[in-house]
């Protein structure tokens, strides 16, 4: 006898969706940190063949930025992106730090709130790893 789940039917109305189960193959997480954002998980293939663009659908596409880079969805990818900015910041506040200009007073504010940022990253980083152990 197989064990797979009935949980999922609805005798009333059919069935809801189509499943399969493999015994022989394993899948695996993604590395930690390196899982897709959740719009852009993979879809099932009988959803993606029956589903049909509604309005809510059009609305939320209407709605969403469009991104040239989406890796930076992913929060090791956002996290190196960030310390690079951080780096290119401080780089620049260091070179006009002679003058006393605006726009030395801007790269220096742009520097502390974007360590303040991290260093709120950082912070929650360590709680969740608190978490994690218990």
């Amino acid at each position: 006898m197989s064990n797979i789940s009935l949980s999922h039917l609805a005798f009333d109305r059919g069935i809801d969706r189509v499943t399969y189960t493999r015994q022989q193959e394993a899948t695996q997480l993604p590395e930690r940190e390196e899982a897709l954002p959740p719009d852009l998980g993979g879809r099932a293939q009988l959803d993606a063949l029956l589903s049909r663009p509604t309005l809510d659908d059009a609305l939320d596409a209407a709605v969403r930025p469009l991104l040239e880079n989406r890796d930076l969805l992913m929060p090791s990818r956002f996290g190196q992106a960030l310390q690079s900015a951080l780096q290119h910041l401080t780089d620049a506040a260091e070179r006009t730090q002679d003058a006393s200009t605006d726009q030395a007073r801007t790269l220096n504010r742009a520097v502390r709130l974007l360590k303040e940022e991290t260093g709120l990253r950082d912070l929650v980083q360590m709680y969740r790893s608190a978490l994690y152990q218990g």
